[in-house]
């Protein structure tokens, strides 16, 4: 037969190239289009956004600072009430620091706990030279130390950063006064003293011998400057 009878005649590599342009293409990943709706999406939250942060962001005039201004009236006025308290009532208010900053360790009755927290009450810290307790609280103690006959390892966070002087004097005359410590109050002279005298320190925590130690050397100068 001939080639006109048997109409165009396509070679082997045309045929298997055909079948190939007759299916679809894979879809390649990442090069989707973004659909309309999320254009959309994009384009309403960025003006949302630029019209909440305009209507709520503040300004850079005085107003922006009219709140600030009211709240500190308050807080100065309740820095100004816990200031008289503290010097009418050096008790009351020792018992409010003790309640927000010792409690937890030495208990509501101020018998610690067993092993880590020695009691405060019948303590030879608490009812000896006032400056113990001032030296204890400004600094923190660590390592063991034999309180009434047991002895306790634990650690005491130092609060010279977070405790005035007035606070540091009630809480420590609000401990002296229970009983059967029954010892005498402590004024905040001797808390800016004790404070002055241990700066170096910087909250490095005592030890029971450091205590031991400190309370030797003050005694000795008060023996010396007694018999000039």
């Amino acid at each position: 037969m001939k080639d006109d009878e048997m109409g165009p005649v396509e070679s082997d590599v045309e045929q298997l190239h055909r079948a190939i342009f007759r299916e679809s293409r894979d879809p390649r990943e990442g090069r989707e289009p973004v659909p309309w709706w999320m254009w959309t999406a994009s384009v309403l939250a960025i003006f949302w956004g630029g019209w909440y942060l305009g209507r709520y962001g503040g300004t850079l005039d005085a107003r922006a600072h009219t709140a600030f201004q009211g709240q500190g009236v308050p807080a100065a006025g309740a820095a100004a009430s816990q200031s008289r308290t503290l010097m009418a009532d050096p008790v009351r208010a020792g018992q409010g620091v003790y309640t927000q900053r010792c409690q937890s360790c030495h208990q509501a009755d101020g018998m610690g706990l067993a092993g880590a927290f020695p009691p405060l009450r019948g303590s030879e810290l608490e009812t000896g030279a006032p400056e113990q307790p001032i030296r204890i609280i400004l600094d923190g103690l660590q390592g063991p130390v034999t309180v009434g006959g047991r002895t306790f390892n634990g650690v005491m966070p130092a609060w010279r950063n977070q405790l005035s002087n007035a606070e540091i004097a009630a809480v420590t005359t609000y401990v002296r006064q229970w009983k059967p410590n029954n010892a005498p109050p402590v004024d905040t002279t001797l808390v800016v003293q004790v404070r002055a005298a241990t700066a170096s320190r910087a909250g490095k925590p005592w030890t029971a011998g450091e205590l031991q130690g400190a309370a030797t050397a003050a005694d000795t100068s008060t023996a010396n400057k007694r018999s000039r």
